[in-house]
């Protein structure tokens, strides 16, 4: 295999463009040639039927039979389906005896057909311990769905792949009978019930209640010339990482048209496997529990006027966000064409490419409020060309290492005539490792190392408000920033932050360097022509929410177990977002704590707006067993209730403490607190040795641990801050001891007030001899070297002989900080022999020595 830089798959961006156009492909299925028209009607057909208008068949099922033998004798088929519900799965696939011969899908009126994953269930009856609950008898062990090893943490909640919708709003799941609320079901497999919540109203001996059974509705398996237009794939409990209808092994021109996937557990429509010419046009993927559209090594895809929304429900129960979720993800994908895509409002990111993704275009994008960014790429080579792309509010979840769009470690990205505004975090994010990655292309073999070089901006818009960054690379610097910057090609573009003008953010001369816009211009070399300047929204970003509705977010990262503190707590930041301008309460509640022995928790506050925030903190006992638990946040407002489950991680330690977070109250500058403490427990049956224990700085500790601690003994570490100069300062305290979970940190944290520093110099004056009646004078100097002005109350002269000396000063009642004044004393001396006196300066010198003494000494003669 060639190694190749994959800056030297495309040198110049035009070129790149020229080629990529000329490759860009799409379906192109001749229906013209489909003599065979074969009728389908869910509720008058018959499979016993001919399939004519006047006697169809019953299900798609027959009439996929009919059209695949058609397409064997060289025969072109059209199945037209009437308005209904079908309840079953069909496909096609590639075999020897298949031909050209097109066969089309079509639904006889667009959006009347539902090819549904769900059958009936009735009979359901009053639970006997709460009317609110209904019940049935429950066939399926379906269990959890096989975990993907290399992924985060995945919750049960999402390998799950039950759907149960009532009067065709699907509920939410949950995992035990305690957390059912209005609007949620529990699948009870090990008594073989299920339990249903239904919105209030909702008389269920009428009420048309849908249970999700199977996995897939549709697959072409390799069978060419396909079209499928105008129907709706819904309630397929496929698990996480597969979908609901799949094109694979080979398929060519391949045409969706009009379609819709709703309500899916995992993928609504993966296309993967060689696939080549195939295109997705007017068509929607929404509410999806995963992803709406996946690619995987593919060639030549159109798609064209497509909506994704909503999707990645399942995955956000699990407070899973990023790992193939979202609106789509796409991977080994080569020259394809998105043309007017919206995706919008999903729970991950709106459109993520990863690894060898080249020859991409990208014309009028709208990608907006997504959790995650806007637009991913990720190990690609690229190019991606985006024009009159609109990529506003995204980055919901403020995640600082996401933006609007976010390149690591990918290649040759244009945006021309497009906006980048209000995304969380920054407008433009670059990551990646050192030295980038190596690829390999799948159609040549060829590898790559691909790395972020090679992008353009023009005449785009990147704005912001003051919060945000316009620019972020703050840290992958070296050499990986001098390729980046160097090959950077951006001018005639607008750049806003408000009033933070210093939104670049740099990796050099330092990481996390910010600079204005003349700065960026001058350590990229570029945006010669472009403009710092307010700008709007554009049009094309307003796109309103469904609803009423909210999301239940979990603001704290969970791609891993949250560990507990050595104080034995755990800390999650929650949120609530408002879909469709919903307003009114969320009451939050848990579920699973009494799984976690001697474990407490509580939210603050328990009852929030679907705009709101609260904070969930857990607390172990210390003979709480290692291991991982699961807990539910459960929120309900009225017939809606979503959840989120986290992991909760405790340690096998001994060490227990009785804080991990020392904050001390604001300190004079060159002052020194009172002392706060630390506990520290250990709560084993053998001693525990310590080997140090370390704050460093501005906080000194002192400690009664000693280097043993004895099986269930305590001891005690004082902590004490003395600020240097003004301002926050935190620093850590680290424990070294033999537990496994050393070293245990403690946080300390405080603030330095100004206050004056007095400095005298000298502290003596000697006069020496001096005859009796004459005068003799030297001078002190007085420094404030503090950080606020020193308040002179007086200056005086005491001591035994204090009447032979007398001061005059320049200091006043006021010495501004960093300035100094000067005492002059005169000796005359009354009488002869040792002449002595104390000159004071009494002051609000900050560390509390005033006054300030002066020793005077004389000999009269």
């Amino acid at each position: 295999m060639s190694l190749l830089r994959a800056r030297k798959v495309c040198l110049v961006g035009a070129l790149c463009l020229l080629f990529a156009s000329s490759a860009w492909s799409q379906a192109t299925v001749n229906e013209n040639l489909e003599s065979a028209f074969i009728y389908v009607d869910a509720k008058t057909g018959s499979d016993s039927n001919p399939g004519t208008q006047a006697q169809p068949l019953k299900t798609i099922g027959a009439a996929t039979t009919m059209a695949v033998s058609n397409n064997h004798l060289g025969i072109g088929s059209r199945v037209i389906i009437n308005p209904g519900t079908y309840r079953e799965a069909f496909s096609v696939g590639s075999s020897r005896n298949s031909t050209t011969s097109p066969m089309t899908f079509e639904a006889a009126t667009k959006g009347t057909v539902f090819v549904s994953g769900a059958d009936l269930l009735t009979g359901w009856t009053a639970d006997s311990g709460n009317s609110n609950l209904y019940t049935q008898s429950w066939p399926y062990q379906w269990g959890l769905c096989p975990a993907d090893p290399s992924a985060p943490t995945e919750q049960d909640i999402i390998r799950r792949r039950e759907i149960i919708a009532v009067n065709g709003k699907a509920l939410t799941e949950v995992l035990s009978l305690t957390a059912t609320r209005p609007g949620t079901f529990f699948p009870d497999e090990s008594h073989s019930t299920i339990y249903v919540w239904p919105p209030a109203g909702t008389n269920m001996s009428t009420a048309t209640v849908e249970v999700a059974t199977r996995p897939t509705l549709f697959t072409d398996a390799g069978q060419s010339d396909v079209v499928v237009r105008g129907l709706i794939f819904q309630y397929a409990n496929s698990c996480r990482q597969n979908p609901a209808v799949a094109i694979i092994n080979g398929a060519q021109n391949v045409l969706f048209d009009s379609d819709e996937f709703v309500w899916n557990n995992g993928i609504a429509l993966a296309v993967n496997g060689s696939v080549e010419n195939f295109t997705v046009q007017n068509t929607v993927a929404s509410h999806n529990g995963q992803l709406g559209f996946n690619t995987s090594q593919v060639k030549q895809g159109l798609w064209q006027s497509n909506t994704v929304s909503y999707n990645n429900w399942r995955g956000a129960q699990g407070a899973f966000y990023s790992w193939d979720t979202g609106g789509l993800k796409l991977l080994l994908d080569h020259s394809s064409t998105f043309n007017s895509l919206t995706t919008a409002f999903n729970q991950a990111h709106g459109m993520a490419f990863d690894t060898d993704n080249k020859n991409v275009s990208i014309g009028s994008l709208i990608s907006v409020n997504n959790l995650g960014t806007g637009f991913y790429a990720e190990k690609s080579e690229g190019p991606f060309n985006f024009s009159s792309a609109s990529i506003c509010g995204n980055n919901l979840a403020g995640n600082p290492y996401l933006g609007g769009i976010t390149l690591r470690d990918s290649a040759a990205v244009s945006f021309t005539s497009s906006a980048l505004f209000g995304n969380g975090g920054s407008q433009i994010d670059i990551i990646g490792q050192s030295g980038g990655f190596f690829i390999t292309d799948w159609e040549t073999g060829q590898t790559y190392n691909v790395e972020n070089e090679n992008m353009t901006l023009s005449n785009t818009k990147l704005a912001g408000p003051a919060n945000y960054q316009t620019f972020s690379d703050g840290a992958l610097g070296g050499t990986d920033w001098n390729r980046f910057a160097s090959t950077l090609v951006s001018d005639s573009n607008t750049w806003w932050a408000g009033s933070n003008t210093n939104a670049f953010s740099v990796p050099t001369p330092a990481n996390w360097t910010s600079l204005d816009l003349s700065g960026w211009q001058s350590v990229t070399g570029q945006d010669a022509h472009s403009t710092w300047a307010s700008v709007s929204s554009p049009a094309a970003c307003k796109v309103t929410s469904e609803g009423p509705d909210y999301w239940l977010l979990m603001m704290t990262p969970t791609s891993h177990p949250v560990t507990v503190s050595p104080a034995g707590v755990a800390t999650w930041n929650l949120a609530t977002l408002p879909m469709g301008g919903m307003t009114g309460a969320v009451n939050l509640t848990l579920d699973g704590l009494s799984a976690i022995p001697g474990g407490t928790a509580g939210l603050n506050p328990a009852s929030i707006t679907t705009s709101g925030a609260s904070v969930l903190t857990l607390t172990t006992a210390p003979g709480t067993p290692a291991g991982t638990y699961p807990i539910t946040i459960v929120g309900n407002s009225g017939n809606v209730t979503h959840t989120i489950t986290v992991s909760v991680a405790v340690p096998q330690t001994s060490v227990r403490l009785s804080t991990t977070n020392i904050s001390f109250p604001s300190q004079k500058v060159g002052t020194t607190s009172s002392p706060q403490t630390v506990t520290l427990t250990n709560t084993s049956k053998l001693p525990l040795a310590i080997s140090q224990i370390s704050a460093g700085g501005v906080f000194a500790e002192t400690n009664t641990c000693g280097s043993i601690v004895a099986a269930g003994k305590t001891c005690t570490i004082s902590v004490t801050f003395t600020p240097h100069s003004v301002g926050s300062v935190s620093q850590r305290m680290n424990i070294q001891d033999v537990d496994p979970t050393s070293p245990q940190v403690v946080t300390l944290g405080g603030t330095g007030l100004a206050a004056p520093d007095v400095q005298v110099s000298p502290t003596f004056l000697g006069f020496g001899g001096q005859k009796v009646g004459t005068t003799a004078t030297k001078t002190v100097a007085l420094n404030n070297q503090g950080s606020a002005s020193l308040t002179i109350s007086s200056v005086t002269i005491s001591g035994a002989n204090g009447k032979d000396f007398t001061e005059t000063n320049n200091c006043g009642s006021s010495l501004a900080a960093g300035k100094a004044c000067t005492v002059t004393v005169v000796f005359k001396p009354s009488a002869t022999g040792n002449r002595a006196g104390i000159l004071s300066i009494y002051d609000n010198d900050s560390d509390s020595s005033s006054p300030q003494s002066v020793s005077l000494a004389g000999l009269g003669k």
